[in-house]
């Protein structure tokens, strides 16, 4: 598994590095407001059919169009509590937002774009990978003090739908 994590990463620094490589240089962008307003602590619920879990996270700024973040959930249904990482970054020249992290959970990885302006604080994630047709379809709205999140997927084949929130510190 560390090794597919590893090649998954290496794989996404080579492409990044390949499109920054052969693109135009960008002109000189600031942090989108939607990505500014995740900077700082973060303490989250996360309601859904199996229970409530508590999260907490640390986001800070990488560079004009990235954010990265530190988090820790607690266990819910029959996961444990975990630790994770991710990144959220813009893409001006396809607007779209792009999301990548993993946690100390084996398999729970992934990454996912969101079509949006800079200025966006609503994301809907799609092109997930690992591809799968029953994984979690998110609607995040972001707000300076807030987060929502709205989550739907379908498991055992019944319909399943969480909800969290989550209030800066």
């Amino acid at each position: 598994m560390k090794a597919l994590i590893c090649s998954l990463v290496l794989g996404i620094a080579v492409s990044l590095g390949n499109t920054v490589a052969t693109s135009q240089p960008a002109a000189a962008a600031a942090l989108p407001a939607s990505l500014s307003a995740l900077i700082g602590n973060w303490n989250c619920t996360y309601t859904g059919p199996k229970g409530t879990a508590k999260s907490t996270y640390a986001i800070s700024e990488m560079n004009d169009l990235w954010i990265q973040g530190t988090g820790k959930s607690g266990a819910y249904g029959g996961r444990p509590a975990s630790k994770s990482f991710f990144f959220f970054g813009y893409d001006p020249k396809r607007h779209v937002f792009i999301n990548m992290g993993g946690s100390s959970n084996p398999g729970d990885y992934g990454s996912s774009t969101a079509d949006a302006a800079a200025s966006a604080m609503t994301m809907t994630y799609t092109n997930i990978w690992p591809a799968d047709p029953t994984h979690e379809h998110d609607v995040w709205h972001f707000a300076p003090s807030g987060i929502t999140i709205a989550s739907s997927w379908t498991e055992k084949g019944k319909a399943m739908t969480g909800k969290g929130s989550c209030t800066k510190q």
